[in-house]
């Protein structure tokens, strides 16, 4: 098969994608095994060869090098021949163009992201749910930020952060309790990413935001609102994160906690209608019931 040449070289590493598993009749190996190579490249990646695809994604090298070809010849991959590795082709940008397009939330709310991230100095960020991460699908800077900003297609676990904590508190008892076994597995040495989310979820509920004090990032501190498309099939959330000698616990809860779930229902009346904004669901489970999944 032919390949797409490029003649100058790279490198970068981040962890691997989630993974999804099913044992449904209709489920393609194949056709995951390519997406799941897709989705291995991350933001620090440029080139990637089929050694490391391989280890990352557990896929034995001799299919990783199969699937990579055929995905360089349809244009998904561009392979370079100075390096003998693959990066990521410009064919995947339509993979996404339906969702942004349908979405367009980043759209409509990025002037109030700006305003808000000046005004408070700090990194607003935006993200939809995916599996057991949260990718980001916009961000805002203030003009003295103190670092730098999630790239679009940044993942992070939903876990460990305001945005999935936000996110979790968004979904329905059914997935929640699904999510949070799926967690439990994950972190079974560390009873405190439990404890964290019962707390996140509770302090949702009760005020709309949730808080991390530099739990993710021991140098800074976030605040995390959920937002549930009007769809009713698409979680979102924006985030608002600054270093913890700027965003203090009081200045969130007083300021930027409310200032970020302002953001979202002004969000809300630009016409993005969503049923909940810092409001508790009627399909929930209580913190008691999340405390029982641990």
């Amino acid at each position: 098969m032919g390949r797409k040449k490029l003649e100058n070289g790279g490198s970068g590493h981040l962890g691997p994608s989630p993974k999804v598993e099913s044992t449904r009749v209709e489920f393609n190996r194949a056709a995951a095994r390519a997406l799941d190579i897709l989705t291995v490249f991350n933001a620090g990646d440029q080139f990637l060869g089929n050694a490391e695809i391989a280890e990352r994604t557990g896929i034995p090298k001799s299919t990783v090098s199969r699937i990579t070809a055929t995905l360089s010849e349809m244009g998904y991959l561009n392979y370079s021949t100075a390096i003998g590795q693959y990066e990521i082709g410009p064919r995947v940008l339509a993979l996404s163009f339906s969702l942004m397009s349908k979405l367009q939330l980043h759209t409509h709310a990025r002037q109030q992201m700006n305003d808000l991230a000046r005004e408070a100095n700090a990194v607003v960020g935006l993200s939809i749910l995916d599996d057991l991460s949260v990718v980001f699908i916009d961000t805002a800077v203030g003009d003295h930020a103190h670092f730098r900003r999630a790239q679009v297609g940044y993942r992070i676990p939903i876990a460990l952060t305001t945005m999935g904590w936000a996110c979790l508190s968004a979904m329905n008892s059914t997935e929640r309790i699904r999510a949070l076994e799926r967690i439990r597995r994950a972190y079974p040495d560390d009873p405190k990413v439990l404890e964290n989310i019962q707390r996140g979820i509770a302090e949702v509920w009760e005020r709309g935001f949730c808080i991390s004090m530099g739990l993710f990032d021991p140098g800074s501190n976030a605040v995390g609102v959920p937002y549930l498309h009007p769809d009713g099939r698409h979680i979102l959330a924006f985030n608002l994160t600054a270093p913890k000698t700027v965003l203090t616990r009081k200045s969130i809860e007083t300021k930027w906690g409310p200032g970020l779930l302002s953001l979202v229902q002004d969000v809300q009346r630009l016409g993005q209608h969503s049923p909940f904004a810092g409001m508790r669901p009627a399909t929930t489970v209580s913190p008691e019931e999340v405390k029982k999944q641990r």
